[in-house]
């Protein structure tokens, strides 16, 4: 099995390198690259085309404008908002831009993981206490949806 390679942009370098230090002893996760803002989100998908980028919506440049970019220029690359935001006009907006997943920071090593596999494996997720809250099922779940219906299962 490939490994699953991963680009995360977040502009708190503790919590980045944190991520890549758990997540990074899983056998079949690689991070390839790193970044601090939406210009470097951009930069980093171009240049090492990961199969995954994890993006903060707080970040120099805004993370709402490097998914929607990212989204545009390289839709084969998944995306995947990783944020302390459970701010309604986030989730909805980080979708509408192409995001495949939007998760709080408040997951688990573990759980992280298993959103990463079904992120990969082409399904959409959203924290579930923001899908119950924002009533999300009703909202990206047309037929015509091109990245099918979100799940809250991790």
């Amino acid at each position: 099995m490939d490994k699953i390679k991963l680009v995360i942009v977040d502009d708190h370098p503790l919590f980045r390198e944190g991520v890549v230090a758990i997540l990074g002893t899983e056998p079949d996760l690689e991070f390839v690259g790193q970044g601090a803002s939406a210009q470097d989100a951009m930069q980093l998908a171009l240049s090492l085309l990961p199969d995954i980028i994890i993006l903060d919506i707080n970040m120099p440049g805004g993370g709402i404008n490097a998914t929607q970019a990212i989204a545009d220029a390289l839709p084969v690359i998944k995306i995947m908002v990783l944020t302390g935001s459970n701010e309604e006009d986030d989730v909805l907006n980080a979708l509408q831009a192409g995001a495949n997943a939007f998760v709080l920071k408040g997951v688990t090593a573990r759980e992280l993981v298993d959103i990463l596999h079904k992120v990969q494996n082409g399904e959409r997720y959203v924290t579930p206490s923001l899908m119950a809250e924002l009533h999300l099922e009703t909202k990206f779940t047309t037929p015509d949806d091109k990245k099918g219906p979100l799940t809250g299962n991790a």
